[in-house]
């Protein structure tokens, strides 16, 4: 699981209280938007770069309701957010989750490789997942991947299947394909037993919704609660219909 270094002088640091009194609210209240905001970054934004956002984006994922320009324009006030070269970062990102960033990388390369190798076995060859290290066991938002699964623990995963969600993200979002920090995500979700077409048909139409309200999506990340919320309601219905059959 993915930790953040957080800092005992924080509360009291004078940024920190020059926030508060900026956008009229407690230290208490700045200490955790500013830790939602960090959260999710570490998953989402590994370099720390705000530019490609709008500002109800970053006050999302903040959880804050109030007005969102406000939130951004206080924030680089007191140097949470810097501004270099005509963009924006997290203050010092790097000097926080540079080495979660370079592990995450490293580790993306490797299951990267192989599946590089597993294109050379028959198509009936799976690639099992026992050979999980722990950090496997948890996807990018740092929830398990096997807590609830009913699944055994030799769940495998076919190179076919990981090629054919990469296809089908790219034709939506029309890029290249997944990013490293995605691949995780995707794999623990095929792993848990969720099924190819419903992580197509949950990435096609959340991405159509959001691309209606005039919203972007930045990475996979985006769909990961709505595909488990979805499975989870086909396994519910599955179970009603068990019963009414008895």
């Amino acid at each position: 699981m993915a930790w953040l270094e957080s800092h005992q002088t924080l509360g009291r640091h004078r940024k920190t209280k020059r926030l508060a009194r900026k956008l009229g609210i407690t230290v208490p209240e700045v200490i955790g938007h500013l830790h939602l905001l960090w959260w999710w970054a570490m998953d989402n934004l590994p370099d720390g770069c705000l530019s490609e956002l709008e500002p109800e984006d970053v006050a999302d994922e903040m959880m804050w309701t109030g007005d969102a320009q406000l939130l951004l324009d206080k924030m680089i006030e007191v140097n949470f957010i810097d501004v270099i070269d005509g963009q924006l970062y997290i203050h010092d990102w790097h000097d926080y989750i540079g080495k979660l960033v370079d592990k995450r990388k490293k580790d993306a390369d490797r299951k990267r490789e192989s599946r590089g190798k597993s294109k050379d076995r028959p198509k009936d060859v799976q690639r099992t997942s026992e050979g999980q290290g722990e950090d496997d066991l948890w996807d990018g938002a740092g929830n398990s991947t096997v807590q609830y699964s009913t699944l055994p623990s030799t769940t495998t995963t076919t190179a076919d299947d990981l090629e054919k969600i990469e296809k089908a993200y790219s034709q939506i979002h029309g890029c290249l394909g997944l990013k490293p920090k995605d691949w995780p995500l995707v794999t623990g979700l095929v792993n848990q037993g969720i099924s190819v077409d419903l992580i197509i048909e949950v990435m096609t139409e959340r991405h159509k919704k959001k691309v209606e309200e005039g919203g972007k999506v930045n990475g996979f990340s985006f769909y990961t609660n709505a595909i488990k919320e979805k499975h989870a309601q086909g396994k519910s219905q599955d179970r009603l219909g068990f019963l009414n059959d008895m």
